[in-house]
């Protein structure tokens, strides 16, 4: 499946240098391990694509419908 995501500059900037290799998202979509995610960059509408590889559920730390998305 494939995800179509807006991401702020910052994120964007840190995910295209391969420093940040995570999304942190609510759980408003079906996400599985193997998606697509397409990356919207808000300030200039780049683009870049990258794979779910993880998916760790916080709700045992009392955060509720929140995730946190390994990618790559």
């Amino acid at each position: 499946m494939i995800h179509y995501l807006d991401i702020q500059n910052k994120y964007f900037i840190d995910i295209e240098k391969g420093i940040k290799t995570f999304e942190i998202r609510r759980k408003n979509k079906d996400y599985k391990v193997g998606d697509l995610l397409v990356l919207k960059n808000e300030e200039n509408n780049n683009i870049i694509k990258k794979t779910i590889c993880y998916i760790s559920d916080i709700k045992i730390y009392n955060i509720k419908d929140i995730l946190i998305l390994g990618i790559k």
